[in-house]
């Protein structure tokens, strides 16, 4: 697994692992010591310290890894294309005898009905 990695882009920082972007916080445009994480479609996150804002980013980009890591593995399909069994055993014995004993064939008789 790669590292993630926090750079400076202007006053914004970004979480970077190799080449791709997995968050940025940005500073808060009313209150100066304030951060937000920039969420999906461009909203924005509530108000936290630097510490908190980038912890924010790091846990979801940790759980974005680890989806795919799982994903990557859980989800690959047999390449085989045949059935369990390697070969089905004939219903009937070699010897062309049934495979079970049937009434009456060894001498034994059935009960009349009641």
């Amino acid at each position: 697994m790669k590292a993630l990695n926090w750079h400076r882009d202007g006053e914004d920082w970004i979480l970077l692992c190799g080449r791709r972007r997995f968050g940025r916080v940005v500073p808060d445009s009313k209150y100066s010591a304030m951060y937000r994480s920039v969420l999906s479609g461009g909203r924005l996150s509530d108000m936290a310290n630097l510490a908190w804002a980038k912890n924010a980013v790091l846990v979801a980009a940790e759980r974005e890894m680890e989806y795919e890591a799982r994903v990557a593995i859980g989800l690959a399909k047999c390449p085989e294309k045949r059935g369990v069994f390697q070969a089905a055993a004939p219903p009937i014995a070699p010897n062309g005898e049934a495979a079970t004993p049937v009434a009456g064939a060894s001498g034994l008789t059935q009960k009349e009905p009641i």
